[in-house]
């Protein structure tokens, strides 16, 4: 009987051992997934400031280079880096390589706090990265609205911001949306609109 009493009493530990085992790796599965994306997160920022500044530097040095100096203006001389960083950040939105099991969108426009809060659940529902209602993809040229160029003796400056909002209850930023099916997970993250890029 005592024999029978200890079968039993191992056979519901190794099933609960089988149980706390499968939780286990569901809740690991769910970290890992929500590791990844906030890594990528910082990669995809991190290559948008980046790529911001080369824009602003190379656009810069290369005014300078091809404007002789009696024909430069504080207007060309904006023109130009506008132009440079544009080009550089169309050209990170078109990159398609950042992870395979996660689709990334670089996007400008205006949102309010609510819609932003709300959008993780939404790409989640429509099984794919998306920007605000009132958003564009990075490589589109209205996002050119998005770049700020800021001119001063001390050096030129970037900010990731809009043009005056619509309406008071939006603003205008530039943001990442960041969407998993694999691990069902998304993100949503926005550029601070007074952080200089340099």
């Amino acid at each position: 009987m005592s024999f029978l009493i200890v079968l039993a009493a191992l056979s519901l530990f190794a099933a609960l051992g089988v149980l706390l085992a499968s939780s286990h790796s569901y809740s690991n599965e769910d970290a890992i997934g929500i590791a990844r994306m906030e890594y990528l997160e910082r990669n995809v920022k991190e290559n948008i400031y980046e790529s911001v500044s080369f824009g602003l530097r190379s656009a810069g040095a290369a005014y300078d280079l091809a404007t002789p100096p009696e024909a430069r203006t504080p207007q060309g001389r904006e023109q130009a880096l506008k132009e440079g960083v544009v080009l550089s950040l169309s050209g990170l939105g078109n990159y398609e390589g950042w992870d395979e099991d996660f689709e990334v969108l670089i996007w400008c426009g205006y949102a309010s706090e609510s819609e932003l809060d709300g959008l993780p659940e939404k790409m989640r529902e429509n099984g794919k990265a998306e920007g605000c209602e009132l958003c564009s993809g990075i490589a589109n040229k209205e996002c050119g609205l998005f770049v700020q160029i800021i001119q001063e003796p001390g050096g030129d400056y970037v900010l990731l911001k809009g043009p005056e909002p619509p309406n008071p209850f939006v603003e205008g930023a530039v943001g990442v949306s960041i969407y998993s099916e694999k691990f069902d997970v998304a993100g949503v993250s926005v550029f601070p609109v007074s952080e200089e890029i340099r």
